[in-house]
C-alpha cells in the first residue's frame, strides 16, 4: 500500500494578519486572491491567515480631509491584537490606510507589509522607463501624499485627476450606488470610467487603481482600452497578495533552515 501523503505541510508556518473591514468586500477579496495565488495542492500548504475585522474603525478619508474621527488609535488596536495572535507579517488592505503607518509601525514588534511600496516596486520592474502614471484613490489618500511618498526616488510622473474628475471617484467609492454601497456596476463603473479616460487623455499609460474597492469594479488589466486609448490598470491588492505569498515563502523557508542546523 501507498502511504506516501498526498501533500505535506511546508514547514513553520508564516502567519499573515488582516486588519479587515477597511473595507469589509475589499477584506473578503483580498484573502481570495491570496488564496487564488498560492500554489498548493491541499489545505495545509495554504498561508496561515488571522484577521482582525472591524468595519467601526473611523473612515480614513474623513479623517484626511478634516472632520472625521481619527482612526490611528483603533488601526494600531486592530494590528496589536494581530501581534499578539502570532501574526509574523501584518497587512493592511486599505491604500488609505497606509496614511498612518508611519505612526503605528514603531509601536509594534512584526512588520506591516506596505502595499503602495509593493505596487511603486512593481512598476519599476515592469516599466523601467519614466512611465505617467494615473492614480484613482480617494481624495483622501490623495490629500495624505502616501503614493508620493512611496514614489519618490522612482523614476515615475504621478498623475491625479483634476478636481472634477476626481469628484467621479469619489462618487464611484462612495455615492448612492457606489462600490461600498455593494455595487459594482452601473453608475460607479460609469463614473471610473469617466475618470480613467480623463488619465489617459492626459497621457496615463499606468492606472493604479488606489482604492482597494475599485478592484471590485474593474480588474487588474495588462492593456485595458478606454477610448482612443488603451492603459495597464495595476490592483495594488493583487499585487500585495502575490508580495505576501512570496514573503511567505521566504520566510518559511528560512524557518525551516534555522530548524534544520538544530537537529
Amino acid at each position: 500500500m501507498n502511504t506516501t501523503p498526498l501533500c505535506h505541510n511546508a514547514g513553520p508556518a508564516f502567519k499573515l494578519g488582516i486588519v479587515g473591514g477597511i473595507g469589509p468586500a475589499a477584506t473578503v477579496d483580498f484573502m481570495s486572491k491570496i488564496i487564488r495565488n498560492t500554489e498548493a495542492c491541499c489545505d495545509q500548504e495554504h498561508l496561515r491567515l488571522v484577521v482582525e475585522h472591524n468595519p467601526q474603525i473611523p473612515d480614513r478619508t474623513a479623517n484626511l480631509l478634516g472632520g472625521g474621527a481619527d482612526p490611528t488609535q483603533a488601526l494600531y488596536e486592530a494590528c496589536k491584537r494581530l501581534e499578539l495572535n502570532e501574526a509574523t507579517h501584518i497587512a493592511l488592505p486599505c491604500n488609505t490606510a497606509h496614511a498612518y503607518i508611519a505612526r503605528i509601525q514603531p509601536r509594534l514588534s512584526v512588520p506591516i507589509v506596505n502595499m503602495l511600496a509593493e505596487t511603486v516596486a512593481h512598476i519599476g520592474r515592469h516599466w523601467p522607463g519614466r512611465p505617467k502614471v494615473g492614480l484613482l484613490a480617494t481624495s483622501g489618500t490623495i490629500a495624505s501624499g502616501v503614493y508620493h511618498e512611496a514614489a519618490a526616488g522612482h523614476a515615475l510622473d504621478l498623475i491625479m485627476p483634476d478636481a472634477s474628475h476626481q469628484a467621479y471617484v469619489m462618487e464611484a467609492i462612495y455615492g448612492e450606488r457606489g462600490v461600498k454601497a455593494g455595487y459594482v456596476d452601473g453608475a460607479c463603473k460609469e463614473a471610473l470610467l469617466r475618470a480613467m479616460a480623463h488619465l489617459a487623455e492626459r497621457g496615463a499609460g499606468i492606472v493604479i487603481l488606489g482604492c482597494t474597492e475599485l478592484p471590485l469594479i474593474l480588474t487588474q488589466h495588462a492593456a485595458y482600452r478606454i477610448g482612443a486609448h488603451t492603459v495597464a490598470l495595476l490592483d495594488p491588492t493583487e499585487l500585495l497578495a502575490r508580495h505576501c505569498v512570496v514573503v511567505a515563502r521566504a520566510h518559511s523557508g528560512a524557518a525551516q533552515a534555522r530548524i534544520n542546523t538544530l537537529v
